[in-house]
């Protein structure tokens, strides 16, 4: 059974969506540097900034839709799937921009006096354990010693170790779909039942920082991509209707987790379900209002770069807050989003872009198919290089080239290269 392929017409649909999250997720820390607090007398606006869980179910089903989706591309593409290239890929994606934030942070905490206010924190002991993507963990047993400004990144911990887990499955069970699902819906089962569990035994920091009790969107994405396939007929035929209802539905179930005992309770998983639909639909329409809506060029944009806003802002945010205390909060509030876009605008050109055409390019790919012929991949693109920089060095010097080096040595290589 064939993967479905979503289009990019239709990856813009999800980059809008993606859109609207890290936007809420901006609003909910907007506490840190304004009074938000005071809104909640005000419920609609209170609701706007204070989504960020809804936010992150939005993050964790697209995401656990694509990932898998690659998974089971590359299994139906070359019969196996490559587990430590595909894992390695996905740690320096994300760590491509977590290991330089934890590196500022390190040398800002060193340089600068105003950072005084975090000695009682353990910023080293908090810096490994973000490195180790075991910062869960850590701010659960040491919440006082814990860096405050860096509490965010349980999510990108969260991501690696739950898509490991899918990565795994996809490994063993890949090319038995059925098995497939059934062990990632049994899972699903255990969590919703843990979910809850946690929440009300441990309280809600636990059930917020535990990654076992935020691994439901990433596995509801995951089914999602694996049932794809098998609904597509049937459900074809009512895809328009589906990502209306689905887009509309979003706004109440907005409201309804709200409440931390909602969100960890059925109606986060009932959210879960129509962001699933959502994605099916959206996977199977073709154009329409609300693809339309959804692929808004701001959206995209901000979809597109919601990975390093998400990174950046919360310990921007924290700096002005904190160091900025006899400014005004309408001051404190400018400065730090404008800084936290200028930042993500330079890490997106100079770090992400790089990275992914690193991680998309012929040495990689090849990978796939296994060590092997990566090795011939890179040796062939060595000799391109090579050959390309023999030639130029030719071209610039005064003495006439010798035709039968031209003809053996140039002519062969770059055959060989162009194969």
């Amino acid at each position: 059974m064939s993967t479905a392929v979503v289009t990019r017409e239709r990856v813009h649909v999800l980059d809008g969506i993606r859109g609207l999250a890290i936007v809420l997720v901006l609003l909910s820390h907007t506490w840190i540097v304004t009074p938000a607090n005071d809104l909640r007398s005000n419920p609609p606006l209170w609701w706007l900034f204070s989504s960020g869980n809804f936010a992150v179910s939005i993050f964790f089903v697209v995401s656990g839709f694509l990932a898998t989706q690659g998974m089971l591309r590359a299994i139906e593409a070359t019969g196996t799937l490559r587990f430590g290239v595909v894992f390695l890929r996905r740690w320096i994606r994300i760590s491509a921009h977590v290991y330089p934030l934890v590196i500022a942070v390190l040398a800002l905490t060193a340089i600068d006096t105003n950072m005084a206010v975090y000695q009682q924190n353990d910023t080293r002991s908090s810096a490994w354990a973000i490195l180790t993507y075991t910062w869960s963990g850590y701010i659960r047993k040491h919440t006082l010693e814990a860096r405050p400004d860096l509490g965010h990144l349980w999510y990108v911990g969260a991501d690696i170790w739950v898509i490991g887990l899918i990565l795994v499955l996809a490994f063993l069970l890949g090319r038995r779909r059925p098995l497939f699902f059934a062990a990632l819906a049994a899972i699903l089962v255990v969590v919703m039942i843990y979910r809850p569990h946690v929440y009300e035994t441990e309280g809600l920091h636990n059930a917020l920082t535990r990654i076992q009790t935020r691994a439901d969107g990433l596995l509801w994405g995951a089914m999602t991509a694996v049932a794809l396939p098998w609904v597509s007929e049937k459900l074809t035929p009512y895809a328009r209707q589906l990502q209306w209802a689905s887009s509309l539905l979003l706004l109440p179930l907005m409201v309804a987790v709200n409440d931390p005992a909602r969100y960890f309770g059925w109606t986060g998983q009932l959210l879960n379900l129509d962001l699933a639909v959502f994605v099916i639909a959206t996977a199977l329409v073709r154009g329409g209002a609300v693809s339309t809506f959804w692929s808004w060029k701001p959206l995209v944009t901000l979809g597109r770069y919601s990975l390093v806003l998400y990174i950046w802002h919360y310990p921007i945010f924290w700096y002005f807050s904190r160091n900025y205390l006899d400014s005004s909060w309408q001051f404190r509030a400018a400065i730090s989003y404008l800084l936290t876009f200028v930042v993500a605008f330079a890490s997106q050109r100079l770090i992400e872009r790089p990275v992914t055409r690193w991680l998309a390019s012929p040495g990689w790919r090849a990978l796939d198919h296994g060590i092997v012929p990566a090795l011939g991949t890179l040796a062939r693109d060595r000799s391109s290089w090579m050959a390309k920089w023999r030639s130029s060095r030719a071209e610039a010097s005064t003495d006439p080239v010798d035709p039968e080096l031209s003809d053996t040595e140039f002519g062969d290589v770059s055959d060989s290269s162009r194969s």
